[in-house]
């Protein structure tokens, strides 16, 4: 009986470490410079947005 309970208590941590690694790889694709394009104006580009490893700027 204490066997099941060991199974059971694998599985969760197996799922956890799942649901851990799909979290970490997430990564997001940034238009460069939004819908209108580059403008002169682009240090505010960046602002509100946070940028992770792995993350594409796209053109």
């Amino acid at each position: 009986m204490a066997a099941q309970g060991r199974g059971s208590a694998n599985v969760a941590v197996v799922l956890g470490v799942l649901l851990l690694c799909t979290l970490v790889a997430e990564a997001a694709v940034f238009n460069v410079g939004d819908r209108g394009g580059w403008s002169f104006n682009t240090n505010s580009w960046p602002a509100g947005k946070r940028f992770k490893a792995g993350d594409v700027l796209d053109l």
